[in-house]
C-alpha cells in the first residue's frame, strides 16, 4: 500500500508542478497553456501506469505450497446424497 501512495504521491507532484509553470506563462499564449495542461494530465496518468506496472513486477510471488510427501494427503470419501 505504501507503494501506491508513493506513485500517486508522485503524479500528484507532477501535477503541481505543472501547474506552477502554468500559471506563471502568460494568458495570451493560450496553445502554450493548453499543451501545458494536456501534459500535465498525460504525464501523471503515464507515471501512474508506469509505476503500478513496476510495482507489480517488483512484488515477489508467493511459492506454491507443495506437501512433503503422499503420506501427509487426505482423501475424504465422496458422501452419496
Amino acid at each position: 500500500m505504501n507503494a501506491q501512495f508513493f506513485i500517486i504521491g508522485f503524479c500528484l507532484l507532477w501535477v503541481f508542478m505543472c501547474g506552477r509553470i502554468w500559471w506563471v506563462i502568460d494568458k495570451s499564449h493560450p496553445w502554450q497553456r493548453h499543451a501545458l495542461a494536456v501534459g500535465a494530465g498525460l504525464g501523471a496518468g503515464l507515471f501512474y501506469l508506469l509505476g503500478t506496472l513496476l510495482s507489480s513486477a517488483v512484488k515477489p510471488k508467493p511459492e506454491p505450497v507443495v506437501p512433503a510427501s503422499g503420506e501427509s494427503i487426505r482423501v475424504s470419501p465422496k458422501q452419496e446424497k
